[in-house]
């Protein structure tokens, strides 16, 4: 009987014991499932970013290479090429283009392939010691801290005299800047010094070209030259007058007129008057209104774009003190040079609408 209860007894507990080691090994086997999941799902999610990491640094790489691609490409060097042909002009200047396939020569610097570090005169920076690395470029792209060049332009006047200039337009760390050099003879340190240049026009035009918004209004349109035996024409005269209102009064504009007329003057009295002796010189022409207190305009072309103009009161009855003669005499005998402006087609339609109405 006894032998039988400590059997009883054994057995219960081999019982208990093997159920408690199930149950042990069941919480760890599901302890072990449940850190496999989240080992599974950090690694998936890990690799998820790393993917979506890799994705947006692809895309940003792509998006500079498209943007470093589009600084700069023919269509622009056209724009640059016909603003400087245009702005030139309105400085008495003649620039001509040079690439690495066709250099030129300025005052002993070839440009633009003379200017790059192995050159026999490398780029500087306002100061002869202060060199630069310079390269050529199609694109506007390339290395950091480098005046990468994608045109350059010079003038040099026929009579050879000091005023002469040589252009570089370039990206310099993605950013556009023109340079300007006058130099004139060597230095030192054997350098091309270069500035970055302080016109404005220049400096405003290289930005909005290399931004993709074109050339300026003011120099898209090819600038005529004019010349004094140029032959004269109703856009001609209206430019001239343009010019010459312009340069009298800056806020003058196609509000202030009312009509217009246009007469070729050339050897005619000043005013059709029997007490005024002043004649017009031959090739001289008038453009104006007839308004008193606003100036007609008589002009004769006298080249480089240039036109010497004179002020003439709008109506010979006009009520001013003084001898009618002196007043003439006067006007006459004090003529001004006025650079002849490239007028806008809107704004030379609008002086056309307003003549002889």
């Amino acid at each position: 009987m006894k032998k039988q209860v400590i059997y009883l007894a054994t057995t219960a507990l081999l019982t208990l014991g093997l159920a408690a080691c199930s149950s042990g090994k069941h919480e760890q086997a599901k302890t072990s499932s449940s850190q496999k999941t989240s080992q599974v799902k950090k690694a998936s999610h890990k690799k998820a970013e790393q993917k979506s990491s890799s994705s947006q640094s692809a895309k940003k790489q792509a998006e500079t290479k498209n943007q470093q691609a589009s600084e700069w490409d023919q269509s622009k060097t056209q724009q640059l090429t016909t603003f400087m042909t245009n702005w030139g002009y309105t400085m008495q200047q003649s620039y001509q283009a040079f690439s690495p396939q066709n250099p030129g020569h300025f005052r002993g610097i070839t440009i633009p392939t003379g200017v790059y570090p192995n050159g026999p005169t490398p780029l500087a920076i306002n100061e002869p010691a202060n060199k630069q690395t310079a390269a050529w470029s199609n694109d506007g792209a390339g290395p950091k801290n480098t005046y990468n060049i994608v045109a350059s332009y010079i003038y040099h006047n026929d009579l050879g005299a000091i005023d002469v200039y040589a252009y570089l337009f370039a990206f310099y760390n993605g950013k556009p800047v023109a340079l300007v050099t006058g130099q004139t003879e060597g230095n030192s340190e054997g350098t091309a010094v270069f500035k970055e240049t302080a016109n404005p026009d220049v400096k405003a035009a290289f930005a909005q070209i290399a931004a993709g918004k074109g050339i300026p209004a003011k120099y898209a349109s090819p600038k005529q030259k004019v010349e004094a035996n140029t032959k004269m024409t109703t856009d001609l005269a209206l430019q001239v007058f343009w010019s010459a209102k312009k340069a009298e009064d800056a806020n003058w504009g196609l509000d202030n007129v009312t009509f217009l007329f246009m007469h070729d003057v050339s050897n005619h009295h000043v005013y059709d008057n029997d007490t005024i002796d002043a004649v017009f010189p031959a090739n001289t022409y008038m453009v104006g209104q007839s308004i008193t207190g606003v100036n007609d305009i008589a002009f004769q072309l006298i080249g480089n774009n240039k036109a010497k103009v004179y002020y003439l009161p709008g109506s010979f009855m006009m009520s001013a003190d003084g001898d009618p003669n002196d007043i003439v005499n006067n006007a006459m005998s004090h003529p001004q040079e006025v650079e002849i402006l490239n007028v806008d087609t809107a704004t030379l339609d609008g002086l056309k609408a307003k003549l002889n109405q």
